[in-house]
């Protein structure tokens, strides 16, 4: 199936069995939450357990505690989805928490710094 969104700091398409997703822009707190529903209801309809979520783009301006509610809240977002982060450098001591948000699940996340490599580790390769 072919499927594609957008919306503003967000958007979703399935290329090649997989998910992307990608954030962009500066995302505050509560940004979260119009995206999580979109994906919900799309990803319904998609026979995937796929995601490649690209955060590269995004500036993410949260509080600890924040940062801690979005942690949870997108684990629990992508709960039975096997899940890899694409990040800058500077984003990897936060992407590690959204990892371990995943692992406390039960699913499987991990981080890296190239699509392609996000991509192959995806599909096993």
């Amino acid at each position: 199936m072919a499927a594609n969104y957008s919306m503003q700091g967000f958007s979703l398409s399935v290329v090649d069995g997989i998910i992307e997703l990608h954030s962009d822009g500066e995302l505050g707190s509560g940004s979260e939450q119009a995206p999580a529903r979109a994906f919900g209801t799309i990803a319904e309809n998609i026979d995937s357990r796929l995601i490649l979520n690209d955060v590269r783009s995004a500036v993410m301006t949260l509080s600890d505690i924040e940062w801690e509610e979005r942690m949870r809240f997108i684990a629990r977002a992508l709960q039975g989805y096997r899940v890899a982060y694409v990040i800058r450098p500077d984003q990897a001591r936060r992407a590690q928490g959204f990892v371990e948000a995943h692992a406390r699940l039960g699913d499987t996340a991990e981080c890296f710094k190239s699509k392609a490599k996000a991509r192959a580790w995806l599909k096993g390769e």
